[in-house]
């Protein structure tokens, strides 16, 4: 019996390698045929055996066995072209022993073969060799009618026609159907070899455009380095600057000088946040940002926030307001509260930023709860400047605001309200905006939430302001690894305001001899030194026999915001992380964690 799928399988393998995609075709096409042409000989076979027609039962059991062998030598030795001539020649054989042996006449089989053959050749061999067949088999029947005379050709009746008629009539015919067998393979050919054309150029563009893809890669990477080593480079002298005036400020300073640093301490926050802005616009390019799913008390959140902007409004003279739902201050979700915080930071600085008379509104508003979730509708509304109807899909791309003077009048880059939009895309949310100029503008935009019943301390757990706290941290053993000396004395500066003393190393190498000598409470290190930097030095740290001085805290300090930076400080032990420019209480309320662990 024959396995079939075998032969396909054979069949396939032996043209994994060839570039002519119609040779396999051709190659189905002739197995396929042959197969067929022995199941006509088998059937032929009785009935020839049984009319005693001993000539053609034998010519169809040769068939039977040479197309056996023709299959075997397409599948074992891949010689189909081969094959596709014989099987050609063969159909010649049978043709002309129709007409000179058996029949003697041109019946209907006969022209069936010669269509076939005429077929046979274009298609499997192409169009020289089905022009040579063509002729061949229009030879043979011209050949024997002419010798015959007209009384060969049967059923065919032809009345009155004469001779030159009849031969012109027959001589057309065949033209006519090697003209559309021509016709048809030459533009089959054509096809095939346009399919061909376009798949190669497809796989040029295709390699093409993997080139460029690795060039988009390594150029959007270098972008990312480059303003990751800007923002440390222009992060180690701004956190001095910011470091200095919040200490002068706490030095009583007189009125005047209070004005001074009040300036200073103000640009230097607006020179940091638009690095930060720049940094968080990188991240999105990137797709480097995924949300948080932490537990976080929505209330602590959204009071910090007011409180944080309402000095500022009531320094222009604004009212600003807050309206939440009655079930509020026990709601504990799963989210990412920095990111809404990012959110609401930006929309409220804009609110009051370009409102000069009346008042801005901050509204939560509850649109859909269950036991598992929460639908929150955030809306900012002030009775500023507004926003022109053409201008207000623009005002959410990259460095865009709504004309060219707001800049000027009221600064800013035009990077908030673009993250905001591709933060709330993370969310699944958009955002809605309503405005009217010389009016004022909202901004809507609504978040589901988790809701977690579990942690409900940890939730309300925030950072307040922890400068004047009565907390006692003035016993804590601090090592501090800073190579930079405009950082190290604010450093020692701001300590000294808490009554400590800490020690100083340069690098990584002199804080790993030091933690080995001395004995400390916590280690402030900075990642970015020479000779060894902070992940190095603090692996060494955490490899050490002494398993107190192993497990010791330490608070990485640094100016860097690499995208990766926070998995590699996890990655190597590092306690915890403060961002250079860092606020006094952020760190104080750190070292008042550790004192009281130590109780």
């Amino acid at each position: 019996m024959l396995n079939l799928k075998y032969i396909r399988e054979k069949l396939n393998k032996n043209f994994e390698n060839d570039p002519d995609g119609l040779n396999k075709v051709r190659a189905n096409f002739l197995l396929n045929t042959l197969f067929l042409s022995i199941f006509v000989a088998l059937f032929t076979l009785p009935g020839f055996w049984i009319k005693s027609f001993d000539l053609l039962f034998y010519r169809s059991l040769a068939i039977v066995v040479v197309q056996s062998f023709f299959i075997w030598v397409i599948i074992n030795l891949n010689k189909w072209k081969l094959v596709a001539h014989l099987l050609c020649i063969m159909l010649a054989l049978i043709i002309l022993t129709n007409f000179f042996t058996k029949v003697q006449g041109v019946e209907l089989i006969s022209l069936q073969f010669i269509l076939l053959l005429v077929t046979f050749s274009y298609y499997l061999l192409g169009k020289n060799w089905g022009i040579i067949y063509s002729i061949l088999s229009a030879t043979s029947i011209l050949f024997y009618s002419s010798s015959i005379g007209k009384q060969g050709i049967q059923a065919i009746e032809r009345g009155a026609i004469n001779d030159a008629t009849f031969y012109g009539v027959i001589i057309f015919n065949f033209l006519l159907i090697f003209y559309i067998q021509y016709h048809f393979f030459n533009a089959f050919s054509k096809t095939i070899n346009s399919l061909e054309t376009k798949e190669l150029e497809g796989r040029i563009l295709n390699e093409k455009l993997s080139v460029a893809m690795v060039e988009i890669k390594q150029t959007a990477k270098a972008k990312s380095d480059f303003l990751s080593t800007i923002s440390h480079e222009l992060r180690t002298p701004l956190n001095a600057v910011i470091g200095m005036s919040n200490i002068l400020l706490l030095e009583n300073p007189r009125p005047d000088q209070q004005e001074n640093l009040n300036i200073l301490k103000f640009s230097g926050n607006n020179l940091l946040a638009l690095i930060n802005d720049i940094l968080d616009i990188n991240k999105i390019d990137s797709g480097k940002i995924e949300l948080e799913k932490i537990p976080f008390k929505i209330s602590v959140l959204v009071e910090d926030i007011f409180r944080s902007f309402k000095g500022k409004a009531v320094a222009k003279g604004l009212q600003l307001t807050l309206d939440v739902p009655d079930d509020f201050a026990v709601l504990v979700l799963n989210g990412d509260p920095t990111r809404l915080t990012q959110i609401l930071n930006n929309l409220i600085d804009n609110a009051i930023k370009f409102t000069v008379n009346g008042k801005v509104n901050f509204l939560i508003k509850t649109i859909k709860k269950s036991k598992e979730s929460v639908i929150l509708q955030f809306t900012i509304v002030d009775t500023g400047i507004g926003i022109p109807l053409d201008k207000q899909k623009l005002i959410f791309d990259s460095f865009s605001q709504a004309s060219t003077s707001s800049t000027r009048e009221y600064g800013g880059t035009g990077l908030g309200l673009a993250i905001v939009k591709n933060l709330l895309a993370l969310h699944n949310s958009d955002i809605i905006t309503r405005s009217e100029v010389g009016v004022g503008t909202s901004f809507e935009f609504r978040i589901t939430y988790n809701i977690n019943d579990a942690n409900m301390e940890q939730a309300n757990a925030t950072p307040h302001n922890f400068l004047g706290s009565d907390s006692d941290i003035s016993k804590l053993r601090i090592l501090i690894a800073e190579d930079d000396q405009m950082n190290t004395l604010l450093m020692r500066k701001l300590l000294a305001k808490w009554q400590l003393s800490p020690d100083f190393v340069n690098n990584g190498l002199e804080a790993v001899d030091a933690c080995k000598a001395n004995t400390y409470d916590l280690i402030l290190m900075d990642i970015h030194m020479p000779k060894m930097d902070g992940y190095e030095a603090t692996t060494i740290i955490r490899s050490l026999a002494d398993k107190s001085k192993a497990e010791l805290p330490i608070i990485a300090l640094t100016a860097s915001v690499a995208l990766d930076v926070r998995h590699k400080i996890a990655e190597v032990g590092i306690t915890d992380f403060i961002s250079k420019p860092f606020k006094p209480n952020e760190l104080r309320a750190k070292l008042e964690a550790i004192a009281g662990s130590k109780k």
